[in-house]
């Protein structure tokens, strides 16, 4: 990329080439659109990028974060790598309680999340040829291989619901389990005496028990039936499809609203929203999923722009934030006369 496309760094004037701040912070770029719409990348461990964005600002977060030793990412320190269940899940409590913060008092968070097998016998062997970033479980023994868990073999984890349980314990409400029939979903070779998984939750918690939410924008009701995208391009062949998070961002949030995903991986939720008329913040550690999404930004047409003007649109609630059909205080109880 040369200076001339290089977004803006937090605390820069001018464009430059991407790099880590003095502080040892990692690179937040910012870009706009010509109808004056945000979109924000911030390269780094979630937890610690989210603590540098605003509080009760974002009208609805979505993200899928790597499921508990499923797929490597290729870079040190990532999430999903966990020694234990319990570590894992107190890994995205750490994110989870700063996206509660950041979202606005009436915000939702849509929570895609898959489950894991316990195995307990050792290193697997073969290939999936289907899928390059599954084939590092034929490299390295993983704690699911390992025996001497409290579950019978061959036992699904309950990995989803242990992290719903735990964000309730955390002052979150979930509103909703979503069903996500993955139409297409590959088969499995392996799985010759089960059901092949077909479908994933995806969880709507809100901030409070009061909350905004456009029933009118519903597609379907808590069965989504949404085929999986693949995208060879940015090597990223279990990014969620573009569709799930179009209805997660018109249900949650009013056109020119905040979205934010804290595992953007290859930039879904940030395309859709920008496609969408949203301002959006996404966060990732990969260096190859950054510039791929760094890219693609810039393909829509966005320029470089300066971080501190990102966060200050975020400050501000969409022009349309009063008159939205899902703003609760525009909600009519039944039986009650329509506002003229």
């Amino acid at each position: 990329m040369d200076s001339a496309s290089s977004p803006i760094l937090a605390g820069d004037t001018a464009p430059s080439q991407p790099s880590v701040s003095e502080s040892g912070a990692e690179p937040k770029y910012a870009y706009s659109s010509s109808s004056g719409h945000f979109a924000g990348l911030m390269h780094g461990d979630s937890a610690t990028m989210l603590k540098t964005l605003p509080s009760d600002v974002f009208n609805v977060a979505v993200t899928s974060p790597p499921y508990f030793w499923v797929r490597d990412y290729g870079y040190e320190k990532q999430l999903g790598h966990e020694e234990s269940v319990e570590a894992y899940i107190d890994a995205l409590m750490d994110v989870f309680d700063e996206v509660k913060r950041t979202l606005h008092p009436e915000g939702v968070f849509f929570l895609n999340i898959g489950d894991t097998y316990y195995s307990g016998n050792g290193q697997p062997h073969g290939s999936d040829p289907k899928c390059s970033s599954r084939n590092f479980l034929r490299k390295k023994v993983r704690p699911v291989d390992v025996s001497g868990w409290d579950i019978p073999k061959k036992s699904m984890i309950g990995i989803p619901w242990k992290v719903a349980f735990e964000m309730q314990q955390r002052g979150w409400t979930l509103r909703s389990t979503i069903i996500w029939n993955r139409c297409n979903a590959f088969v499995e070779p392996t799985a010759r005496d089960r059901p092949y998984r077909q479908y994933e939750f995806v969880f709507m918690f809100s901030k409070s028990r009061f909350y905004s939410f456009d029933r009118s924008k519903l597609v379907e009701e808590d069965v989504w039936n949404i085929p999986i995208e693949r995208n060879r391009r940015a090597k990223h062949n279990a990014a969620f499809p573009s569709e799930l998070v179009r209805r997660c961002v018109e249900v949650a949030s009013p056109p020119n609203g905040h979205v934010l995903d804290p595992f953007a991986g290859s930039g879904t939720s940030i395309l859709t929203s920008m496609a969408n008329h949203r301002n959006v913040v996404g966060i990732d550690m990969s260096n190859d999923y950054v510039e791929y999404v760094q890219g693609a930004i810039e393909g829509e047409g966005y320029m470089a722009s300066c971080w501190e003007n990102l966060v200050n649109r975020l400050r501000k609630p969409s022009p349309l934030w009063d008159e939205w059909t899902g703003n609760r205080r525009n909600f009519r109880k039944p039986g009650t006369a329509k506002k003229v």
